[in-house]
C-alpha cells in the first residue's frame, strides 16, 4: 500500500492505494472525495505528469507520497450549482469556480439574512478563508459546504 497526500488546493486529502492500482484507479478515488471529475484532473510527481495507465507499484514512490493535483478550470467561467448546508437548511447557489469565499459569505447574507461575519464555511472539514476562491477547496457542480453560524444570546 501507499499512502498519498493530495497537495494543490486548501484541502489535503490524504488517499491509501494498493500497488497494483492505476493513476486513473487513484484518480477516481480522488473524484469520489473532492467531486472533481477524472478528465480534469492531472497528478504531478516530482513535476512528472502520471498518466492514466501507470500502476501505483511502477512508480517507486515508497510507503509515502506527495501528488500535485492540477485541476483544469472550467471553459468560459461557468456557474454552476453547489449545496450549502447548515443545521437546519439547505442552499442551493449559483457560483463560479473563481468566486471568492467572501463573496459566497455575502450572497448567503442576502439570502438568509445573517450578518456576513457571524457567518463560517466548511468545505471537507477545512475551514475556508475569504480570500480564497472556492477553487482552492475544489468546490465544483454538486459540491456541499458546510455553513455555520455564531449566534450571541441575548
Amino acid at each position: 500500500m501507499v499512502h498519498f497526500a493530495i497537495t494543490g488546493g486548501e484541502v489535503i486529502p490524504e488517499i491509501e492505494m494498493p500497488m497494483f492500482a492505476t493513476i486513473l484507479d487513484l484518480k477516481e478515488t480522488i473524484e469520489e472525495i473532492l467531486d472533481v471529475d477524472v478528465a480534469r484532473q492531472t497528478l504531478n510527481f516530482n513535476n512528472q505528469v502520471l498518466t492514466n495507465d501507470q500502476t501505483i507499484g511502477h512508480l517507486n514512490l515508497g510507503p509515502f507520497a506527495a501528488l500535485a493535483l492540477v485541476v483544469t478550470p472550467l471553459a468560459g467561467q461557468q456557474k454552476f450549482n453547489i449545496l450549502v448546508k447548515s443545521i437546519n437548511e439547505e442552499i442551493n447557489i449559483r457560483v463560479k469556480e473563481t468566486t471568492l469565499v467572501v463573496d459566497l459569505k455575502r450572497k448567503l447574507e442576502r439570502r438568509c439574512g445573517i450578518l456576513i461575519e457571524k457567518i463560517t464555511l466548511h468545505r471537507l472539514s477545512k475551514e475556508m478563508e475569504d480570500a480564497f476562491p472556492l477553487s482552492a477547496y475544489y468546490v465544483c457542480e454538486g459540491s456541499e459546504v458546510e455553513m455555520t453560524t455564531k449566534i450571541e444570546p441575548r
